[in-house]
């Protein structure tokens, strides 16, 4: 790992996060609800299973004043973490039409500018801890940035348009 000064690491938070928007700019939210196989996930949900794991894995933690978003989010968007708790099916991500996109963007939203709050000013105490937790998490998005790109190329393959 990179030996990041906070003002880095953030930077380098916001371009990562800004980058899956970028991969969906283009779709409709429709685009990005459906599920083209069981073994895909909607754009939508990559963009929130990432949202997700940057909000248990380190505010809830490890930010004194963090509040949870929207607690029914982790059964949701919680993938392959037994220890953290229950999971939605896999199979079934494209059924989940709500949250909405919107209510989707507005999560990230939030759980960005915390992150950016916290590694700007809290994290000075822990900031070897937390550092390597933010770039697991930046490497952790980076895959679900690759899956967004493979599943909606699956997913693209079969619309006759």
């Amino acid at each position: 790992m990179p030996d990041l000064n906070p003002r880095e690491l953030t930077a380098r938070f916001a371009a990562v996060r800004r980058h899956s928007l970028d991969l969906a700019a283009a779709l409709t939210p429709e685009d990005q609800c459906v599920q083209s196989m069981p073994d895909a996930s909607p754009t939508k949900w990559h963009l929130a299973h990432t949202t997700w794991f940057f909000e248990t894995l380190i505010l809830s933690p490890h930010a004194r004043a963090y509040r949870v978003f929207d607690s029914r989010y982790a059964r949701l968007f919680n993938s392959y973490y037994e220890s953290l708790g229950p999971r939605h099916p896999r199979p079934q991500r494209g059924l989940l039409t709500r949250p909405s996109l919107d209510e989707v963007h507005a999560y990230r939203s939030a759980v960005d500018a915390a992150m950016t709050g916290f590694t700007g000013a809290e994290a000075d105490g822990h900031w070897a801890t937390v550092a390597a937790l933010i770039e697991l998490g930046l490497h952790h998005e980076q895959q679900h940035q690759e899956l967004i790109l493979t599943d909606l190329k699956h997913l693209l393959s079969l619309n006759p348009l």
